[in-house]
């Protein structure tokens, strides 16, 4: 191996082990994390079709890869700072104990991504993107009125994608990648059990699993100045194999291997990039999320279960179904960027992005609403080879509402609050030219 393919392989590496260790916060509608660029991010993402001229187009349009000369390799990360809040209005079947409001359940998260790619020849490029395009964390702790709905949600979804892209002349591009998945998650509630009053416990769902999809992107310039860009990807489902529990009310306690199925909307992209002039570009933008097919979160026990307060099961049933009814969305973005000098190059984008949450079925593991970004960057060019990226967003999240029944047969819960939040991300990369 050369000295130049282990250097490479290294930036990747730790770029893969960084976001492996990082607990993710979904900062897109739903839990998507659209922050793997930080180019792109300074825009808004206005232009992450047509205009991303680094690595970063990998994840976003792989067709992009062939405006990138020779070697090119981009490591980045993103800070995201989301903020929410959850009020009780007027949740009954509560017990008076431990009734906290939670508190922002989110910390400070950094999302790593890196990329690689190379061009073969005039014609045929190769590149590598490793990005946590899903992801969610956050904990409200065991003593809140919303803890029969949710107490803790950590999720991560980290994608491995190798991708081909081919310049067919110079008008179109093609490209197409694998994506290689590993999802991990863990959900926990509050639990209960009836018998001389109520006994609360904790409920866990917990797996992982392997899975895979594919992307697919074009570039199109009918114009010089014009460029037209699609890309798709996949859904993608997930089986994760883990264990169901039931602990701490001791009449109906619990611990088997389990089952319930992630299933991943697939996402469409088209967007348009025009140069007014040398230094000026206008970028649009629009993307659909395919999150119908996020309907439900089904527990399924492998194994028997005949607790002492009567509740039975046999593998292939279902423990536990929270219904999420998540629908299918839109996101629009538009943004500009200038070229200042030789050394500067300054961006910005706002973007307009659809919950796919309903009023009836949103939960506290994502209380979600629209949300309208505000973002601004930079490229600076240190010199030939090194490119350093900025960038700094600031998301408002529409107001909602949680109206859901938890705990249903056992002590009922109906579990109702006004949502609020935003989020704040700041971001740096540093792209290396060889």
């Amino acid at each position: 191996m050369s000295v130049q393919s282990k250097k490479l392989l290294s930036l990747l590496s730790l770029c893969a082990l960084g976001t492996a260790l990082s607990p993710m916060a979904a900062n897109a509608a739903g839990f998507y994390i659209q922050e793997q660029s930080v180019t792109g991010l300074g825009s808004a993402f206005s232009g992450s079709a047509t205009n991303l001229h680094d690595p970063s187009t990998v994840y976003f349009n792989p067709a992009g890869m062939t405006k990138l000369s020779g070697t090119q390799t981009q490591l980045s990360t993103h800070l995201l700072i989301p903020s929410s809040s959850l009020t009780d209005n007027g949740s009954t079947g509560v017990s008076a104990a431990n009734t906290g409001d939670g508190g922002n359940p989110y910390s400070p998260t950094p999302v790593p991504n890196g990329f690689v790619t190379h061009q073969i020849n005039d014609q045929l490029w190769a590149g590598i993107g490793i990005t946590a395009p899903f992801g969610l964390a956050n904990d409200y702790g065991d003593g809140w009125f919303g803890r029969f709905d949710s107490t803790k949600t950590e999720l991560a979804v980290i994608d491995v994608q190798p991708s081909l892209a081919f310049k067919i002349n110079d008008m179109i591009s093609i490209a197409g990648g694998i994506n290689i998945q590993h999802s991990d998650a863990e959900l926990k509630s509050a639990t209960g059990v009836t018998g001389g009053g109520l006994t609360e416990g904790t409920s866990t769902l917990e797996g992982d699993d392997w899975s895979f999809g594919y992307t697919l992107g074009a570039q199109i310039k009918p114009l010089k100045t014009t460029t037209i860009g699609l890309s798709y990807h996949s859904a993608i489902s997930h089986e994760l194999e883990g264990r169901v529990k039931s602990e701490g009310t001791t009449l109906n306690d619990f611990d088997v291997a389990g089952t319930a199925d992630l299933d991943l909307p697939d996402i469409a992209t088209l967007g348009i990039s025009h140069d007014l002039n040398d230094k000026l570009t206008l970028m649009g933008q629009a993307t659909w999320f395919g999150w119908n097919n996020f309907q439900d979160i089904t527990a399924i026990t492998n194994e028997n279960i005949n607790t002492a307060a009567g509740f039975t099961r046999t593998p292939g049933q279902a423990v536990s179904t929270t219904v999420q009814n998540y629908q299918s969305t839109w996101a629009f973005a538009v943004g500009a960027e200038y070229d200042y000098s030789d050394k500067w190059a300054f961006r910005g984008g706002m973007q307009f992005d659809e919950t796919p949450t309903t009023n009836e079925y949103r939960t506290s593991r994502t209380p979600d609403g629209d949300r309208t970004w505000l973002s601004g960057g930079a490229t600076y060019s240190l010199n030939d080879n090194i490119d350093v990226d900025m960038a700094a967003t600031y998301i408002w999240i529409e107001d909602g509402t949680i109206d859901v029944t938890r705990n249903a047969g056992i002590s009922s819960t109906n579990v109702k609050a006004k949502t609020e939040g935003n989020v704040g991300i700041v971001s740096l990369g540093l792209t290396y030219k060889f």
